[in-house]
């Protein structure tokens, strides 16, 4: 029978020969302090209790402890032989000479091979153990992933997958990594962190945080931006983008560019991110080609199929050079050569037309404007006007904002929400001494049609608002709304808005038309005048960009085509009703299933699944599979080519078509009141039509705006203000593409205007707060 510590022996894998008599080691305690976390221990380890113990593990069979190593010490130590030349004296000539001796030594695999001796062991196995070696591993080396994290986990709830309990220890690292995350997102100073507001905050909330200063911060920084920035370059490198790009002057007077992509994934969620927000020294436009061609080298980006700039002349040049660099590379992936790579601002189109009719009522306009200003300037002006509100019996409980002159939708917001209040502005103006009719007559700068500031001439302010004011403002508001909530659409970037874009434009003509007034129905008023040069004037700017259906980039029309609820028959509708003739209709559809048709046949090679029908691939595998040459077989070939010539040029062969499958499956109806997902629709019908749904992809995220890109400089505004203006250009494009990069799809395309919301807000916890004072 074998006694106990044979069995334990054999349990412990160890080779101890059945006749050995030597006693069984001594057992040393080990620290419990020493031993890392069962999750990290590998299994032999757990298995030793003594540093002995270890050293019996190297016996081999023999017991002389030469075979191999057996220890779980040598996964983790890299062994060498350390030659070295000493001097020592010949036993046989009495003299001193050079003898070269070898030591066995052991590396260990994590620690640096900058830090010499940490993690070096002697490791001759006749006259060292490893007991110094499992010390190191298990105590020491701070470079071994188990020691990284020893500390007490706890357990707490992770916000960021629904509140759901998790273990957390303490990593330096992380923390770290979570601190510079912090100040990019919220726009915050490298400065933040040593100041005595932050350390005291981590010395109670954190203590374990070593805070660090403002260098290592930055450091620390641009690492995370160089490693997120060559994690997107390789993700964008899956996918066709479209580009949205602007320029603005900070504070610094430097020009910037920024570049932005909108692609839709694998997944067809829909991404946007800021690739670059560069300097630029001039607007001219082969400097704005070269540098967005530069940006797209430095990417690596070749697939893109449009970018969407303003209307500014520059930019056309910008395009052209762009398209002509994008055709000599090698392998230009450039769809169609890049006819279609231009792609006009429509919501710049869009103000171009609403601030030209502005300009008609710029006088009834600043009336309103004053007024608002009177009430938003002092707290008790605004005491006054909200008295007012009261002995009207007025039940709105909104408020009146301000406006920002050069933002037409602002200017909109200002009006309807002034027009609410129309009878407390009327009562204050009533009172002849009040403090609201002398606020008219003190000097202001004057504003000429256009909206110029006479900088050396100064007069009473306008207003206040007269009756003929208010109902200008009445009528303009009802016009604006549509122009408003074209805009809205259009400027969306987190879900597809090109497929909208053709009905805005058509909207927005029948807007204009609305504000002509028949002859008939004319009765000569001083407002109805005012309105019809407004209508004129915005007719005028609109027939500049869009009196022909062909002045708007085709692929306008193809997005509206993959809608899956209009397809083509409703481009034909709709040109009908702009009351043109049959043949000019049936032209002008046949042009859009033309260029449909040709992406079509450029994507076909590139999408799996995709089957071109007049390959006649079936037919061809049938007749090779048989693989016979009987003269019997071959009687009916002359019949049978021929019917395949007729039905190649018959309209079976034009149904069997993906496209016209799809142009002649039904519609995809559903409720005006339910929301349409055109991107989920794709994702259920495009193992149906492969080609068409890699043609969607890639369509459907066509920015028709570039306020994708302006958002970025109300960023850079406030990352470049004039407490930080000496960031450099490329700390500023580091901070503004990483904080895009790191809110993802969550950043919003709102104006920073302030809304009428936020202001109810402060103030009703202002009020809230002053009756807690008073109780």
């Amino acid at each position: 029978m074998q006694s106990r510590s044979s069995k334990h022996q054999e349990h412990s894998g160890l080779a101890v020969s059945s006749t050995a008599t030597s006693p069984a080691p001594p057992q040393f305690a080990v620290q419990p302090e020493a031993q890392p976390s069962e999750a990290h221990v590998p299994e032999p380890m757990q298995a030793l209790e003594s540093e002995d113990t270890e050293m019996v593990s190297e016996l081999n069979s023999d017991g002389k402890g030469r075979g191999n190593k057996r220890s779980w010490v040598w996964d983790h130590f890299t062994p060498y032989d350390d030659k070295k030349t000493v001097k020592r004296k010949d036993e046989a000539t009495g003299k001193m000479v050079d003898v070269e001796v070898v030591n066995k030594r052991a590396k260990c695999r994590y620690c640096p091979k900058s830090k010499l001796g940490l993690g070096d062991y002697a490791c001759d196995s006749g006259k060292n153990g490893t007991s110094g070696m499992i010390s190191h591993i298990r105590k020491y080396c701070k470079y071994y992933p188990p020691n990284q994290d020893k500390t007490q986990k706890i357990i707490t709830g992770d916000r960021s997958q629904s509140n759901k309990m998790v273990a957390r220890g303490f990593l330096q690292s992380d923390v770290m990594d979570a601190c510079v995350e912090m100040i990019v997102i919220d726009e915050l100073p490298f400065s933040f962190v040593e100041k005595k507001g932050f350390k005291r905050f981590c010395s109670v909330a954190c203590p374990m945080f070593e805070v660090p200063s403002r260098r290592k911060t930055v450091r620390q920084f641009l690492k995370m931006y160089d490693a997120q920035k060559q994690q997107l370059k390789n993700d964008l490198s899956a996918h066709r983008i479209n580009l949205t790009t602007d320029t603005w002057t900070s504070v610094q007077n430097t020009n910037y560019m920024v570049l932005t992509a909108h692609f839709i994934d694998c997944d067809w969620k829909m991404h946007k991110r800021v690739l670059n927000f560069c300097v630029i020294p001039n607007h001219q436009g082969n400097t704005i080609g070269d540098l967005i061609e530069s940006c797209l080298l430095q990417w690596g980006i070749e697939k893109v199929l449009t970018i969407t700039v303003d209307n500014a002349s520059a930019n056309k040049v910008a395009i052209d050079w762009v398209r002509y660099k994008m055709n000599k590379w090698n392998n230009s992936q450039a769809v169609l050569g890049g006819k279609y790579l231009h792609m006009r601002c429509c919501a710049h189109i869009t103000n171009l037309i609403v601030s030209s009719g502005l300009r008609k009522l710029q006088k009834s306009v600043m009336a309103i404007r004053n007024a608002v200003r009177y009430v938003r300037s002092s707290p008790q002006r605004l005491d006054y006007f909200k008295t007012s509100i009261e002995k009207e019996k007025l039940t709105c409980k909104g408020l009146v904002c301000m406006d920002v002159p050069t933002r037409w939708n602002s200017t909109y917001m200002m009006l309807d929400a002034a027009l609410k209040f129309k009878k407390a502005f009327t009562r204050m103006a009533e009172d002849l001494n009040s403090p609201f009719m002398a606020y008219f007559k003190e000097a202001d700068e004057v504003v000429d049609e256009d909206g110029v500031v006479q900088t050396n001439s100064r007069q009473c302010r306008v207003g206040p608002p007269t009756d003929v004011d208010w109902d200008n403002a009445t009528v303009f508001v009802r016009f604006l709304k549509v122009f408003y909530e074209v805009t809205l659409k259009v400027s969306a970037s987190l879900h597809p808005t090109i497929h909208k874009t053709f009905h805005a434009v058509i909207s927005m003509e029948k807007e204009i038309d609305k504000l002509f007034v028949a002859p008939e129905f004319a009765t000569g008023s001083d407002a109805e005048k005012v309105l019809t040069d407004m209508a004129g004037a915005m007719r005028t700017k609109y027939n500049k960009y869009f009196v022909k259906y062909q002045d708007l980039n085709m692929l306008v029309l193809i997005a509206l085509v993959l809608d899956p609820r209009f397809k083509l028959r409703h481009i034909t509708h709709l040109f009908k009703k702009e009351k043109f003739d049959e043949d000019d209709v049936q032209i002008k559809t046949r042009e859009v299933k033309s260029v449909l048709m040709t992406l079509y046949d450029e994507y076909v090679p590139k999408v799996d699944g995709g089957i071109h029908m007049r390959q006649n691939s079936t037919t061809e595998n049938i007749g090779s599979a048989s693989g016979s040459n009987n003269i019997g077989e071959s009687v009916g070939d002359d019949f049978l080519d021929d019917w395949i010539r007729e039905v190649e040029e018959s309209d079976e062969t034009v149904v069997s078509h993906e496209v016209d499958s799809y142009l002649t499956d039904p519609l995809a109806f559903v409720s005006k009141d339910v929301f349409f997902d055109i991107l989920m629709w794709w994702i259920l019908n495009g193992p149906k039509y492969p080609v068409l749904a890699a043609i969607a992809k890639d369509v459907l995220s066509i920015q028709p705006s570039t306020v994708a890109s302006e958002s970025c400089f109300s960023t850079g505004g406030r990352v470049i203000d004039a407490f930080r203006s000496s960031l450099t250009p490329r700390s500023v494009e580091a901070l503004i593409c990483m904080q895009n990069w790191l809110k993802g799809d969550e950043i919003s395309n709102l104006e920073d205007t302030p809304s009428i919301e936020e202001f109810e807000f402060y103030e009703t916890i202002e009020s809230e707060y002053a009756n807690d004072g008073d109780t």
